[in-house]
């Protein structure tokens, strides 16, 4: 059998080369991953001992060798011209060997591996060629009759006497790469793009250790083409137009930008999966470094959900392209695929995974986290259910996996709150990933979450952490023509007119901002081509599209027009309560894909009906049915959302705005303690920001200074969660001003931003580079602005070590991000602020931890107190020590903080200390307190 050497393009080829020349010399072989590597793909130093590989029996080279890796991605029709294109590679090589540039240890050996193959005619055939190349490449260094003078005398004898120290040099042709794939059997079968897309299925005995094809391959093969055809698609009735019409995903997608290693290095969510699910193999032989696996982070409405989508759906396509047993449907959609990953300059995975996509909140709820329950378990039941086959047990997937190589993406961690419930999930997760390891499996794992409240930081050695960026706005203009095209289909007067519009918003300062997600951008659309007016934040945005959506269907004549015309309060209402109860519900251990029956939304709708004191019970039953009916029918907001006929908001965005309605409503003054209550908890963090942005969204300046003041004393008496030592103030005013509110006025605008630059009294968080970003967005806006960020970053530079440090980072932040976002170069500047004049540098002062100890040991408080006080003072100190942790200093802190009186005399103890324990900061900042922060709050908000 003829492998195709070809189709695996030039990274997969490198791995191919490495796989096999380890295979062939053993594990001495040193594999250089991607990067400069000054010409050395592969070396080894020391004896290397050739096996018994036709003509090479017994040969040792003893020294340092060299392997490079040349592959050309089209072979010529005439066998002489690819031997002229490998000519000139090694040629290039032995060019730079000689030379003095950045390869300056010369090897003894060098070995050119290419899929290449040459002919063997004695005398004139490539191998019997390129066998003299080094000869000839010598010789024409030997000869100075080309020497114009003595300079060029004696640079050509310093690259004479450099490549002589190469001994020998050798081939390994396509012919020679047959071969050794046909002895290493391990090795092929680590490369499935040599297998036919036809065999694929056909070759499962081989591939699972023999098992029956019933116990296995139709499952696979049912659940792939089912799932090509059943999960592929995306509603633009949840994010706005109300058609009902299913969209296949690949005619919306867009690849977003995503910057890695702490913001310093930007790329794209496609390219950047696609090359690592190019790129990895087996472990045992892979090239890829570790961390193998990735979280993907995004802020609400970034396309977490949407490209996690459609990278299942580019697996299945390329896994299923050219099989015979495909319907024309199947057919339409891969082609459909294929155009689209052109459009996005990609193209079909030629390392074919068999994908499977969890939502990890539908697992949590449904019974996945049970003790003797496994992440690949839940698999195994997931694939059965989609296919008429039988059961998919999971010893049989499991062989499945050693053999073949997967893409599993795990969507929504987010959306799992519950401290214990999200713990055992992490747990799940992590188990998995080291099993697949210790069964060398060729397994990616692709996990989504927002950024707000991840602080776990899953497996650093198997995760590598990339975070999804906010569109450019060239990017942001792309996005809404392609989805107002899908969406709207021949109407080119309408789309040339929202596309005129979004042109229009890009241009204007006070809303560009708002083209930033892929979410905001189809709503901002849906708005326009309304003929909406469009507000500069982002809850006026959100806003917008549900008002646009409402008037759309009370303009339609007949039907519920004069439904949505009399009752469109109530119908706000219930859509309100309803985002609230949701919202309380999603943040249950058992709960996490919330729903509501039907039954219980008509129940909800009955409520809002006899709070105005109609008579749903009597007179006014048949309203409960017809509001219950244009919500769920008409709006299309609230749809029905998995097996068990309940409903909910398909867009959790909206469900939050909805959950944020509710909480304003009232007086102030109750209004702002809920939203006291609410401001830490990242599960209702963006359902905050929403109601913020509602208070902002009026002309009332008392509202306005409620939010300010809030922000500003949210972390004054909160001993329970140590806010003098994490405070969460900070954070919340910089998302206010990036979210737009206040962003015109400066009475609000400048103490948000100045409290805000307090984040820089904290050690450098994984957050820091969208920190920088924000600071770099806001300074660009104005002068006065640039100042205060300048300001601020003279002070941290003066004050402790710890804000002195995290200043120093963002500083070194600057550059990179500013020259990204085209800033003014005053903007860039700020990366060479200096601390003030007459300011000594910071000092390292020990931290006062006798003060420490003695206000806990006279500390007034009762046995019942002081019995978890001493052990949570214990635990900080036991964390400031090893500055690391472990279960039982965490479960004593919380125990603590538990206690009102415990929770006071830690907060106070620890000002002594603080700022001088930059780890004991860190680590109760990421790793204690967020166990804190995500404790349920809805019975809170309720009362």
């Amino acid at each position: 059998m003829r492998f195709n050497l070809e189709q695996l393009g030039a990274v997969g080829f490198q791995d191919l080369a490495a796989a096999l020349t380890v295979a062939t010399f053993g594990s001495g072989v040193q594999v250089m991953g991607a990067g400069r590597d000054g010409g050395r793909d592969l070396y080894h130093r020391g004896p290397l001992i050739w096996k018994r590989i036709e003509e090479q029996l017994g040969e040792v080279w003893d020294g340092y060798t060299v392997f490079q890796a040349k592959h050309k991605a089209e072979l010529a029709a005439r066998p002489t011209d690819n031997v002229s294109w490998l000519w000139g590679q090694i040629r290039a090589e032995l060019n730079a060997w000689a030379s003095h540039s950045d390869r300056q240890d010369v090897p003894d050996y060098l070995l050119v591996i290419t899929n290449v193959s040459l002919t063997p005619t004695p005398g004139s055939g490539g191998h019997d060629l390129t066998a003299v190349v080094l000869e000839k490449y010598v010789e024409g260094l030997r000869d100075g009759s080309r020497d114009l003078d003595g300079q060029a005398e004696a640079g050509r004898k310093a690259k004479l006497a450099r490549i002589s120290k190469i001994k020998k040099l050798r081939v390994w042709d396509g012919n020679q790469i047959q071969t050794l794939l046909t002895v290493h059997g391990g090795v092929r079968q680590a490369f499935p793009a040599f297998l036919a897309p036809a065999d694929i299925f056909a070759s499962l005995p081989e591939l699972v250790d023999k098992l029956p094809l019933d116990k296995l391959e139709p499952g696979l093969r049912a659940h792939a083409r089912t799932t090509l055809m059943g999960e592929g698609f995306l509603y633009f009735d949840e994010a706005g137009s109300g058609d009902g019409r299913g969209i296949p995903v690949h005619e919306v997608a867009i690849d977003l930008p995503v910057t890695y290693d702490d913001g310093t290095r930007r790329s794209t969510a496609l390219h950047h999966v696609l090359n690592r699910a190019e790129h990895i193999l087996k472990p045992k032989i892979t090239t890829q470094k570790r961390p193998r696996h990735l979280v993907l982070a995004g802020a609400p409405g970034n396309g977490k959900t949407t490209i996690s989508k459609f990278l299942v759906q580019i697996f299945r396509a390329s896994m299923l392209n050219g099989a015979a047993n495909l319907s024309a449907d199947h057919v339409v959609t891969i082609a459909g695929v294929a155009r689209a990953l052109a459009r996005l300059g990609c193209s079909l995975p030629r390392h074919r995974r068999w994908p499977m996509r969890i939502d990890l909140a539908e697992y949590a709820e449904e019974g996945g986290l049970n003790e003797d329950e496994t992440l690949l378990r839940w698999i195994a039941r997931k694939v059965s259910k989609r296919s008429n086959a039988g059961e998919v047990v999971p010893w049989a997937l499991q062989s499945w996996m050693r053999q073949w190589p997967w893409l599993l993406v795990l969507d929504g961690l987010d959306e799992v709150t519950e401290p214990l419930v999200r713990k055992r999930l992490i747990e799940r997760v992590t188990e998995f990933v080291n099993d697949a390891e210790a069964e060398n499996c060729d397994v990616l794992v692709v996990l989504t979450t927002r950024p707000v409240g991840y602080t776990e930081n899953i497996a650093p050695t198997q995760f590598e952490r990339i975070d999804l960026d906010y569109l450019e706005l060239p990017e942001a203009i792309r996005y809404g023509t392609l989805a107002t095209q899908v969406r709207l289909g021949t109407d080119a007067d309408r789309i040339e007119r929202v596309t005129r519009q979004l042109r229009k918003a890009a241009d204007d300062e006070a809303l560009r901002h708002l083209l930033r997600t892929p979410l905001q951008v189809l709503i901002l659309t849906i708005i326009v081509d309304g003929a909406g007016h469009l507000a500069p934040d982002r809850y006026s945005l959100f806003w917008g599209y549900y008002d646009t959506v409402f008037k759309r269907e009370r303009a339609k004549i007949g039907g519920l027009h004069h439904l949505l015309q009399e009752h469109e309060q109530q119908i706000q209402e219930l859509h309100q309560r309803v985002g609230f109860e949701l919202q309380v519900r999603s943040e249950a251990g058992d709960r996490s894909t919330a729903t509501l029956t039907a039954e219980e939304l008509r129940q909800i709708t009955w409520h809002v009906l006899n709070d105005v004191d109609f008579q749903p019970s009597g007179k006014d039953a048949g309203l409960v049915e017809s509001i219950f009916s244009a919500a769920t029918r008409r709006l299309v907001l609230l749809a029905p959302r998995g097996d068990n006929n309940g409903y909910g908001f398909d867009v959790r965005s909206l469900q939050e705005l909805m959950a944020a309605m509710h909480l304003t409503t009232g007086p102030l003054d109750k209004v702002i303690a809920r939203l006291r209550t609410a401001g830490p908890s990242p599960h209702w963090r963006n359902t905050w920001l929403f109601a913020a942005g509602r208070l902002f969204a009026t002309p009332q300046p008392h509202q306005h200074e409620a939010v300010v003041h809030l922000v500003q004393s949210i972390d004054e008496a909160a001993d329970d969660r140590l806010a003098t030592a994490v405070p969460i103030g900070p954070r919340l005013a910089l998302e206010i001003v990036e979210d737009g509110m206040a962003r015109s006025i400066p009475k609000w605008r400048d103490p948000l931003i100045a409290h805000g630059l307090r984040v820089l009294d904290e050690p450098p968080a994984a957050d820091i580079s969208a920190i920088t970003r924000g600071l770099v967005r806001f300074a660009d806006t104005g002068d006065d602005q640039r100042c205060l960020v300048a300001d601020a970053l003279r002070d941290a530079l003066g004050n402790h070590p710890i804000s002195a440090d995290t200043a120093t980072k963002v500083q070194e932040l600057i550059p990179a991000i500013a020259r990204e976002a085209g800033t003014r170069p005053a903007v860039q500047e700020l990366a060479h602020v200096l601390r003030r004049p007459n300011v000594p540098p910071p000092s390292e002062q020990a931290p006062a931890w006798d003060e420490f100890n003695d206000e806990i040991a006279t500390y007034p408080a009762s046995e019942t107190t002081l019995a978890v006080l001493r052990p949570a003072a214990d635990a900080l100190q036991q964390i400031a020590q090893q500055e690391e942790t472990d279960a039982d200093a965490i479960d004593a802190i919380i125990a603590a903080l538990a206690d009102t009186e415990a929770a006071k005399a830690l907060a106070s103890a620890l000002t002594h200390i603080l700022p001088r324990e930059a780890a004991l900061m860190r680590i109760l900042r990421d790793i204690v307190l967020p166990t804190q922060h995500r404790r349920p709050i809805g019975a809170d908000l309720r009362s």
